[in-house]
């Protein structure tokens, strides 16, 4: 379900956070290039909703199997994708010269490239709704994460919201649009955030910060 957008993205600026890169295979080696660990593959939630203590709600982003991140921590991180060696990185085009880079992974590929999605613990009661903006409108393009049946789940177009609720884990396809295929590094910056339904307390800030860097 989708939702309209809250005014509590008036307190999201100057924060700094997670930095996401789509390199190509030519770059050197990934390790330190965009943040202190390089991600690659895995199955990341980067909207990660846990119960610290009830009822209260705290908003983190998971790397697999390990311990929850913490917003403030996730400046030490990049997920890194290949555009030219991977066939779940692609450069779409529409009309033009414009087009969309769309990032496609399943959880059987998820080994080669980072699997983006949102989870809430469902040891966790509670429910709420994800919203995504840009940073500063300074993006090369709009960005979407659709869903299976190819619908528009949230865009940095749109005031919609997705609802998650206890239990529920989900994964998209991501689109990154531009005018024109970069031929330099294309960055795409974006907030994230969870607002709980309710009046269900967060135990910490509610939003975080994304940095997708496309590399050609």
């Amino acid at each position: 379900m989708l939702k309209t957008r809250r005014t509590r993205r008036s307190m999201l600026a100057g924060f700094a956070g997670l930095v996401l890169a789509l390199v190509a295979p030519s770059a050197p080696a990934f390790a330190g290039v965009y943040a202190t660990n390089d991600i690659t593959s895995g199955h990341i939630d980067i909207v990660n909703i846990e119960c610290p203590s009830s009822p209260a709600l705290a908003l983190t982003t998971k790397l697999d199997s390990g311990t929850p991140i913490n917003p403030t921590d996730l400046h030490n991180y990049a997920f890194v994708y290949q555009d030219a060696s991977s066939p779940y990185v692609s450069w779409v085009p529409t009309t033009g010269t414009a087009g969309y880079w769309l990032v496609d992974i399943s959880s059987s590929t998820m080994g080669t490239a980072p699997w983006v999605g949102f989870n809430f613990n469902g040891s966790c009661a509670g429910s709420g709704d994800v919203w995504l903006s840009p940073v500063n409108g300074a993006n090369p393009g709009r960005v979407e994460l659709r869903n299976s049946g190819g619908s528009v789940v949230l865009s940095t177009n749109s005031s919609a919201e997705y609802a998650l609720s206890s239990g529920q884990h989900t994964h998209f396809a991501w689109r990154f649009y531009a005018s024109a295929k970069p031929t330099i590094a294309a960055t795409y910056r974006l907030y994230f955030g969870f607002g709980p339904d309710n009046g269900t307390p967060m135990s910490t800030q509610n939003y975080l910060e994304a940095e997708f860097v496309i590399v050609p």
